[in-house]
């Protein structure tokens, strides 16, 4: 449809459009573990969202592009694009998401000599996810307190702060539906919690209740890669017991992931 002959203001809607639906592609593939798609999905999105003047496109695209890098090990360029989103965040909900998504978890990605940094990083989201008038928006493009309290136990964890992680990601479970994606997450961040705190057959039974209740090709590919560092961890702590060495076996047999599938050979907004 982009290429046809096209009204300004028809055009424009068009663009808007495929910008929201590449950034939904890249956040799928993302969960897939296809980051190079992610990418491309994600700088597509981008580009129309600045070519319309999306403010709001911009600013969540910039996050999600900072949440690739931050998972692909590239903290400071996280921290940057996180950054950069946050100039186009426009109400205190959407400054709340990219400081937690974005900035927060990056920086504490940095490590424990980042911590009083990161601690400030908390409380200015918690501070602007307070302020908004309208509170919670759950939902792919939007933001709520679950999602936030994720962000926070697991940026804790990172620099070190066991016992703030399992409060944050236990509250975060509360805000969650039993079984669901950001419940699987939270649930896991509390086992890494729990491991780093040495409380190993907990955290080896917490792992178990996700494995129980999400079905094996539900699994996200970030709730995989907290699994597997769960899992080393409980292998490096010495002689794993019967239980530890159950859970490595099911998390090696997980199956892999289907990934989004071929490039479309839209013109991507040129």
């Amino acid at each position: 449809m982009l290429r046809r002959p096209q009204a300004d203001a028809d055009r424009i809607e068009l663009r808007r459009l495929a910008a929201w639906l590449s950034a939904l592609v890249g956040n799928t593939a993302f969960h897939t573990a296809d980051h190079a798609a992610a990418s491309i999905h994600f700088g597509t999105a981008a580009r129309l969202g600045t070519a319309v003047g999306d403010h709001d496109l911009i600013c969540w695209t910039l996050g999600a592009q900072s949440m690739t890098a931050c998972s692909q090990g590239k903290p400071q360029q996280a921290v940057e694009l996180a950054a950069e989103a946050l100039e186009y965040a426009r109400t205190p909900l959407r400054r709340a998401q990219i400081i937690a998504w974005g900035l927060l978890r990056a920086t504490a990605a940095l490590g424990p000599s980042h911590r009083s940094e990161a601690e400030r990083m908390m409380a200015a989201a918690q501070n602007e996810m307070a302020a908004d008038p309208h509170g919670d928006q759950p939902g792919r493009f939007g933001f709520d307190a679950a999602e936030l309290l994720l962000h926070l136990a697991e940026s804790a964890l990172l620099i070190g702060a066991q016992d703030q992680a399992v409060t944050h990601a236990q509250a975060s479970q509360q805000h969650s539906r039993h079984g669901g994606a950001g419940w699987a997450a939270a649930l896991i961040v509390q086992a890494r919690a729990e491991a780093a705190r040495r409380q190993y057959s907990y955290a080896t039974a917490l792992a178990g209740q996700v494995l129980d209740a999400v079905p094996a090709q539900s699994l996200r590919n970030t709730t995989r890669v907290r699994l597997r560092a769960l899992d080393q961890k409980l292998l490096s702590v010495g002689d794993a017991g019967i239980e530890t060495r159950d859970l490595h076996d099911r998390i090696a047999a997980l199956p892999a992931l289907t990934t989004v599938g071929h490039l479309s050979d839209e013109p991507n907004g040129q």
